[in-house]
């Protein structure tokens, strides 16, 4: 870590010459200007600290001499860059009046991206929590960088925390003891330790005399020394942060699959999944290149890759090695959807119930109103134009029946078939003579006598003779009867209404007779 302190010795030398301006660190209980830390005893020594300053100063900066160097020797610049010059600068736990804090110390002159790199915080029994990792827009462009506990009250004292500190973080480390990692890509590449018993770790935090532990670059070993410094005043200038933020541009996302639409799929197969396929079609005039495109099916994308020619079919078997495996007959409507590279639907198809074994459903022209027309076909084409087929091939030696769309003997449907025996009919489910019910063709036991068979019914009816008029006779009515009770209740009911007025009125009446007699 010898190099660190020459680094960091450099950065001061161009301080000085006003580069970057005056500036000052602060160990114990005084300021010490950092011309102090500059003083050499020889000019012999002097020279070789200028060798080294150049040295290191040549090795930061990216080699420009092959403009083809690949992304990973990028890459690895970048880790070393951060490995060599980002360190942890000081720690407060919170007993001061400057509330929990730490910063991180820059060396290099650069501008250094933090992307990958992480803080961490290791309590006393080992477990290890994130205090605050990096984002990939992050980068360092000032000597120091402040990080301040959120929920101290130099934060929330303040409408925004940039007021204070270049970020905040949530979790609070213990004020006894602990450790913090700095870390970059599963590497420590720092660490300061306090109030446990390891033996890289300083002394713990004092409450009744509140101190920051700071690196102190002026000693020998500078990756182990801090020193517990009172009164330290963290570096922050709201004006110049030391933290910046890149906005990431809104990737634009080329549109891939936008010309594919669905042609024909089999799902009902007759002997294995391994039958089902989904065809696609490309009605663009360019080849299409389907990788980052997806078929959705019940809320799942599968990953298209390969191509399809322009104005071509593509049929894609063995869609249970995706792991997709098609509803042979849905009793509900089953879709399948394209999926752009965008994210957008460009085409989507809805099956149903009704699906035939070993038939596929494709799409065969537009109907008069625009919509596509999708058929069940017995002619499967995968990879070819759709052809309609509506009935399935028969063997040799069988036609199709019409009216059944079932294979029947060839010899049961031309016209020289013999006429079936008396008391048989053809069957035209199967071109077979078939005999009628014994009961149509059965004899009729005769009527008894005085009785005929009514032809309507087919049963036997009284006969009713007519005795020499020369009209027909007709049924009897028994209206007259009916009558002659209605007249007997009308009757029944006026005696009785006579009965009860007399009843009502007996006294006066038996007086009226009274008065005829005297």
């Amino acid at each position: 870590m010898k190099k660190l302190r020459y680094a960091y010795l450099g950065l001061c030398l161009a301080l000085v010459t006003g580069v970057m301006g005056p500036g000052y660190l602060v160990f114990a209980e005084e300021m010490t200007p950092i011309t102090d830390y500059l003083e050499v005893e020889d000019e012999s020594e002097e020279d070789d600290l200028e060798e080294v300053d150049e040295e290191d100063s040549d090795s930061l900066e990216p080699t420009t001499e092959n403009p083809e160097d690949s992304e990973d020797e990028e890459n690895d610049f970048i880790s070393e860059e951060i490995k060599e010059n980002v360190f942890i600068k000081s720690f407060n736990p919170g007993f001061s009046s400057e509330g929990e804090f730490f910063e991180l110390l820059k060396l290099s002159k650069n501008n250094i991206s933090l992307a990958g790199l992480t803080v961490l915080y290791v309590t006393s029994s080992g477990r290890e929590y994130v205090v605050y990792d990096f984002p990939e827009t992050s980068e360092m462009v000032g000597e120091s960088l402040l990080m301040r506990l959120a929920s101290s009250d130099e934060v929330a004292g303040v409408e925004d925390y940039h007021e204070v500190a270049d970020a905040t973080y949530t979790r609070n480390m213990s004020r006894s003891k602990g450790r913090i990692k700095l870390v970059y890509e599963e590497e420590t590449i720092d660490t300061l330790c306090w109030g446990l018993d390891d033996d890289d770790c300083f002394s713990g935090f004092n409450a009744n005399k509140p101190t920051t532990l700071v690196r102190d670059l002026s000693a020998e070993e500078v990756e182990d020394s801090f020193v517990h410094t009172a009164n330290y005043v963290p570096t922050y200038d709201p004006e110049n942060p030391g933290l910046v933020f890149h906005e990431v541009p809104e990737e634009v996302v080329e549109s891939k699959c936008k010309s594919l639409e669905f042609s024909e799929i089999l799902t009902y197969f007759e002997n294995s999944n391994t039958e089902q396929f989904i065809e696609l079609f490309n009605r663009s005039e360019e080849r299409v290149e389907m990788t980052g495109c997806f078929i959705r099916y019940k809320n799942k994308n599968y990953a298209l890759s390969g191509e399809i020619g322009a104005n071509s079919f593509r049929a894609i078997y063995n869609i249970a090695e995706w792991g997709l495996s098609l509803t042979k007959n849905p009793t509900s409507s089953n879709s399948l959807e394209i999926i752009d590279t965008t994210g957008e639907t460009v085409d989507k198809l809805v099956y149903s119930s009704g699906q035939k074994k070993g038939v596929s459903l494709a799409m065969i022209g537009f109907s008069a109103d625009g919509t596509e027309r999708w058929v069940q076909t017995y002619n499967i084409t995968p990879n070819a134009e759709n052809i309609y087929q509506q009935f399935k091939t028969c063997p040799i030696g069988k036609v199709i029946n019409l009216e059944t769309g079932n294979c029947v003997n060839e010899t049961s449907l031309t016209s020289t078939l013999a006429a079936c025996p008396e008391g048989k009919y053809r069957n035209p489910l199967t071109g077979r003579c078939k005999s009628y019910a014994t009961t149509a063709s059965a004899e009729l036991k005769p009527c008894a006598e005085g009785y005929e068979r009514n032809p309507d019914t087919g049963r036997c009816r009284k006969i009713r003779n007519n005795d020499g008029a020369d009209y027909a006779l007709e049924p009897e009515t028994f209206e007259e009867k009916s009558e002659f009770v209605a007249i007997w209740a009308i009757i029944i009911v006026i005696v009785v209404g006579i009965l009860y007025i007399i009843f009502q009125y007996r006294e006066e009446i038996a007086g009226l007779f009274k008065k005829k007699k005297e």
